[in-house]
């Protein structure tokens, strides 16, 4: 069952963290997998869903606060297809760096108590 209280705990966390870290929601994910315990399949969810919503609002702010105009046109020269697809690519990259912190941080548990 997810824990979905520790999940947007952790989302919080990550958001914040990737504000003044980079990749700052993988120490967000191991947290979340360290907070959730149990198995290790349990803290690669937790840590994949983390990453995976923290990971989409970082992109949409980022994409509101650059103009999005001069970001297509810098980027990829106006393919919104491209970007598209550059997104999905971040949120697959992102779930697995997730349920790998995730899966470590459930381990540093394990291991702990």
């Amino acid at each position: 069952m997810i824990k979905w209280k520790d999940v947007i705990i952790c989302s919080i966390l990550a958001i914040l963290l990737n504000i003044i870290l980079y990749g700052g929601f993988l120490l967000a994910t191991l947290y979340a997998g360290y907070r959730v315990g149990g198995e290790y399949s349990t803290g690669a969810i937790h840590g994949a869903l983390v990453a995976v919503i923290s990971m989409i609002v970082t992109m949409i702010v980022n994409i509101f606060y650059f103009n999005q105009n001069q970001l297509l046109e810098g980027l990829i020269g106006g393919a919104p297809e491209i970007l598209a697809f550059l997104l999905l690519v971040f949120i697959i990259f992102a779930a697995i760096l997730g349920s790998i912190g995730g899966t470590i941080g459930a381990y540093i548990k394990k291991r702990t108590y």
